[in-house]
């Protein structure tokens, strides 16, 4: 029989397991020796066996047994000669019991039941009593066939015909009849089914097999209520049914299939299960008795739940893609970027009194000056901590001095202001001599002059002409005027004595516009001013902000926000992800129930789609060849290939059929009452589905975008 290379979820028989754990076999007294395990037609063990003595066939079986299991690998059936046909026939002998057995209920149902003729046999035919005897040796029988079926050529060797009639030939007793013996024997039977799925890819195709596949076996899978049992025939479904040319089981099987999801079956048989429908579900026939369902709206809800099947929560760190990323510039309100403003408008002061200076041609300047060097912010001590000469002591002396034609200092004076500065431990670099500092004097304030120095009294000094400490210190500096022609900017110490300043030098009389820095806005009120003025405790703000990395560098700092674009992701941040994730394989690909359960889902969608598409009321007045011509082409779409002629022709057997000779008026084999109650079982779930495709991360949401479209 041919079979698709889809494997079956879960194989029903973990027999390589067992026999990878298996270890040295230990002395046991139904171990065989070495010499009752020799190939060849005088093999003891099965001459025991055909003997048809009591005592020789119960010392042979259990050695049989014991040496298909522990010595699988050289058991091979086809070094025995005739092996399987002694073998079969202890099972065979039970099989003729239950058929007595069942012919003696037969009688005696239809006696009960009033038949005359029935109860006139059953004077002459004895009560039937079964012996337990040959069950047991049928069994052990059996077992060793299944045993070697997991080995090498052994399955084809069992699947003769001989054998294949023996399994037909126990399949033909009544299904009711067959679930009691499942109930009663349970063991016998399973190795039969077991034996079945290791044979049945070497089944020959014929009415027996089909009965048996599409009738017998979906009988049992449907009415049994051992789970063992069910988990061993439904694999053997899963196989039959992937052949397209295969006979329909019945529709109860397939809705037995079906509710069987609901109530929660075990792991290992829940994806039997969706296997077998997701086997099913792309082929027409099967996916027309899913989707006619009157409960398909609950079935399909059940499907959309075990989407999420065994799923888990997992939060994912994305770096930022670089579009959206953002860049960091100084904030406009930390301590750096306000002392890099001040030094910024120190160095445009310097420009202004270097030229001023009377070595320089000018009338002077004239400026109060320090005693003592200014405290310096924070972040500029730093930043000269880390620099190294001559850039360090020239960008200390700008950060410390100013221009002063009154003013002069004591080059002891300045050498110990440079030598207590820099000795900090967070110095880089050595310090420099006194005379190289000094010489660095006139690079950073060239009008300043170093020279000796006479006093009245006689008193000779070296001094540094030209140059003082700078008044105050950064924080000082908060409170200075930034007002535009400002002429005393220095002075308040907070924010009181600033705005006495601000309303007697620049609000008297009242301006058109604010003069604040760079603010224009128009209509001053004290209100307005109020909102330029420091607070008398700075706030700990950030050092940066993170800006979008577009935004030109002359927006940056302009007090119109408005020119700015938006602010993207900062450089450090990562984009979070919480996201959903079912079982998947070493790959990386969808496995498991919920990947079985979206295989459905895509399955039903593709055949709805079909139909629908079959069924708009435009193709009423097809012929018969342009209806064929339309149903292959949807077929083909559908699938993604050609569709096999023998597939098409039973499905247009089977719309003829539920027409009942009528015209192609509702368009296809599914009523259009059908179809929309289908339709609307699938917008019903679209919100979940969704979700499952936003949300989840192991590529299901790929097989169910089919469900969108129907």
């Amino acid at each position: 029989m041919a079979t698709t290379t889809r494997p079956v979820a879960v194989h029903a028989v973990p027999h390589a397991q067992a026999h990878a754990q298996q270890v040295a076999p230990r002395p046991n007294i139904y171990g065989a020796t070495a010499h009752e395990l020799r190939a060849g037609p005088r093999n003891p063990l099965f001459l025991m066996l055909r003997s048809g003595i009591d005592s020789e066939v119960d010392y042979a079986l259990p050695r049989l047994v014991l040496a298909s299991f522990e010595y699988s690998d050289k058991f091979l059936l086809e070094h025995y000669i005739d092996s399987v046909s002694a073998l079969r026939e202890w099972p065979e002998r039970w099989l003729d019991e239950l058929e007595r057995e069942h012919a003696y209920y037969e009688l005696l149902r239809a006696g009960r039941n009033g038949d005359e003729l029935a109860r006139k046999a059953l004077g002459a035919v004895p009560a039937f009593t079964a012996n337990p005897v040959v069950e047991a040796r049928a069994s052990y029988s059996l077992q060793v066939l299944r045993n070697s079926s997991f080995v090498g050529q052994n399955a084809r060797t069992i699947s003769r015909t001989s054998f294949i009639n023996f399994v037909t030939r126990f399949f033909d007793l009544s299904p009711p009849f067959l679930l009691e013996i499942v109930a009663r024997s349970p063991e016998p039977v399973q190795h039969i089914l077991i034996l079945l799925q290791q044979i049945s890819p070497y089944l020959y195709v014929g009415p027996p097999i089909y009965k048996l596949l599409s009738e017998v076996l979906p009988y049992v899978a449907t009415n049994t209520r051992d789970s063992t049992v069910l988990q061993l025939v439904i694999p053997i479904l899963i196989t039959a049914f992937q052949v397209p040319t295969f006979p329909p089981p019945p529709d109860s099987f397939i809705q037995h299939m079906l509710h069987l999801l609901t109530l929660n079956p075990p792991p290992s048989l829940l994806s039997m299960v969706l296997d077998l429908l997701a086997a099913v579900a792309p082929q027409a026939p099967y996916a027309r008795t899913i989707l006619s369902d009157p409960s398909i709206s609950a079935h399909l809800r059940q499907l959309t739940i075990l989407l999420k099947h065994q799923a888990k929560t997992h939060e994912m760190a994305l770096e930022v893609p670089p579009e959206v990323r953002s860049k960091n510039i100084y904030n406009p309100a930390a301590a750096a970027h306000l002392s890099r403003q001040a030094a910024m408008k120190r160095q445009r002061q310097r420009e202004i009194d270097q030229p001023q200076m009377e070595v320089f041609g000018g009338p002077g300047v004239q400026r109060e000056v320090g005693t003592v060097a200014p405290t310096l912010n924070p972040s500029i001590r730093k930043e000269l901590y880390t620099l190294s000469e001559p850039k360090r002591s020239i960008a200390w002396m700008h950060e410390t001095f100013v221009y002063s034609s009154q003013a002069q200092l004591l080059q002891v004076s300045f050498w110990h202001a440079y030598r207590d500065f820099f000795s900090n431990p967070a110095t880089v670099e050595q310090l420099l001599s006194a005379s190289e500092v000094i010489k660095n004097v006139q690079v950073a304030f060239p009008a300043a002059q170093a020279k000796l120095f006479t006093e009245k009294d006689g008193e000779r000094k070296f001094i540094i002409s030209g140059l003082g400490f700078r008044q105050g210190s950064d924080g000082a500096d908060r409170f200075g005027c930034v007002w535009r022609g400002c002429t005393s900017p220095t002075g308040p110490s907070n924010p009181g004595e600033l705005l006495a300043h601000i309303q007697s030098a620049h609000l008297d009389p009242m301006p058109p516009a604010c003069a604040w820095g760079s603010c224009q806005h128009a209509g001053v009120t004290v209100g307005h001013v109020l909102t330029h003025l420091p607070l008398l405790e700075p706030l700990d703000v950030p050092q940066t902000i993170a800006v979008d990395a577009r935004t030109p560098t002359n927006v940056l700092y302009s007090p119109v926000i408005t020119d700015k674009l938006s602010v993207q992701l900062p450089h450090t941040e990562h984009i979070k992800i919480q996201a959903c994730v079912t079982p998947h394989d070493q790959h990386r690909q969808p496995s498991g129930a919920a990947f079985l359960a979206a295989l459905v889902i895509r399955g039903l969608a593709r055949n709805l789609a079909t139909e629908i598409a079959a069924a708009r009321p435009g193709e009423v007045g097809l012929t018969d060849a342009q209806r064929k011509e339309k149903k292959r082409h949807l077929a083909e779409e559908r699938f993604g290939l050609p569709i096999p002629d023998a597939v098409l022709r039973e499905e247009e057997e089977e719309e003829d059929a539920a027409r009942g000779g009528d015209d192609y008026g509702a368009g296809a084999s599914m009523g259009l009452a059908e179809i929309e109650r289908a339709r609307r079982a699938f917008h019903a779930v679209q919100d979940a589905l969704l979700d499952v495709v936003n949300n989840n991360v192991t590529g299901i949401g790929a097989y169910i975008s089919d469900a969108f479209v129907v």
